[in-house]
């Protein structure tokens, strides 16, 4: 990405919440050498922001900063309208699970996860989706689904398709929640969800009655959708512990991605044999027949 200047002018009450904001999303002090310069930020990734007294904020990197301005500026929640949205995370991860989680995101919950800057999972380091899932794992409306290595690659046998078992998971957590949410009284109407496959009805038809009395959605960077944001982050927070917990128990560093795994797939393989390779990694994938060579 190229380098990136945004500037905007703030009332106020924006100006005031500027230095919360930054420091959720992992910014830190950075030293001030002007008289008329009141903040001054920099970001893991070198990025830099400088709020003059002014109160005129300008950032500058090669970052995306619109979730920062969003959360800054506090996003107006009068049209909003709770509902549920759903991401998954591992479907191109070589080694551990494919997460699924559907999220139900009421009032309450938006204007903390606005205050938070909780935007696409894979936008942030981990280090900075392991924080922010800090102070989100409380909230009682996510569902998780976590289909382990090994389970993925005997529905993968089963159902022939990637596609088909996204489909499967995605309609089981939305059926969860909504049958939660049913149990509590909570209403929801709405379910949106980041398009995965070109087939627009394949997560309807595997969804029950509850999910077919809803408003569905589905569309490409569904993440612009708060709800669907939150399942993101979920999602990729909980694939982070799994991955820690295989680490732990194999006492191997496992890497994420399947670009770049082929040297440690090898070498996990000469250590514990092919049984164990199929609890830890999707076998199903193409890397596995390089793997074997």
């Amino acid at each position: 990405m190229s380098q990136n200047t945004v500037s905007v002018q703030l009332s106020i009450d924006e100006a005031k919440r500027v230095k919360d904001v930054l420091l959720s999303f992992g910014w830190k002090d950075a030293d001030i050498n002007n008289e008329y310069i009141a903040l001054r930020m920099k970001s893991e990734e070198g990025s830099v922001v400088t709020l003059y007294t002014s109160r005129k904020i300008v950032f500058q990197g090669k970052e995306d900063f619109t979730d920062i301005v969003q959360a800054i500026r506090g996003g107006s929640n009068v049209d909003f309208v709770s509902h549920i949205g759903v991401d998954e995370v591992g479907k191109g991860d070589y080694f551990g699970p494919l997460v699924v989680v559907a999220c139900f995101v009421d009032e309450e919950f938006y204007k903390k996860v606005k205050a938070l800057g909780v935007g696409d999972s894979k936008k942030f380091s981990d280090s900075r989706i392991l924080k922010m899932y800090e102070e989100m794992k409380e909230y009682p409306y996510y569902y998780p689904s976590i289909v382990s290595p090994e389970e993925y690659n005997r529905l993968i046998k089963e159902t022939g398709n990637v596609a088909i078992l996204l489909a499967k998971q995605h309609s089981k957590v939305i059926e969860i929640a909504l049958e939660d949410l049913k149990r509590k009284k909570k209403e929801c109407k709405k379910v949106v969800i980041d398009q995965f496959s070109s087939k627009q009805n394949r997560v309807r038809d595997e969804l029950g009655t509850l999910g077919k009395g809803v408003e569905f959605e589905q569309y490409h960077k569904g993440e612009s959708d708060i709800a669907v944001a939150c399942a993101s982050v979920f999602a990729r927070a909980i694939f982070l512990e799994e991955m820690q917990k295989m680490s732990d128990s194999y006492y191997f560093s496992f890497p994420k991605g399947a670009s770049n795994v082929i040297p440690s797939a090898k070498e996990f393989l000469a250590k514990h044999g092919m049984d164990e390779l199929s609890k830890v990694a999707k076998v199903s994938f193409k890397t596995t027949q390089s793997i074997l060579k």
